[in-house]
């Protein structure tokens, strides 16, 4: 095992990571809609991921 120094890791690609049922409590979503979201995404998903596999009712706008 190789030690690496933490002032050379690159942390550009960094994501925040999400508990779906946190995310979901935090924005509103509906409890039918989180249980969905935890079988396709798991436990956990980046917030591009839970954006992107959200079902949200059309709304008419005119």
């Amino acid at each position: 095992m190789k030690h690496a120094d933490i002032r050379t890791v690159d942390n550009s690609q960094a994501r925040h990571i999400w508990d779906v049922s946190d995310y979901c409590r935090r924005t509103g979503i509906h409890k039918a809609e989180e249980q969905r979201l935890i079988k396709v995404l798991g436990r956990y998903a980046t917030s591009h991921e839970l954006q992107m596999n959200i079902v949200r009712a059309h709304t008419r706008i005119r």
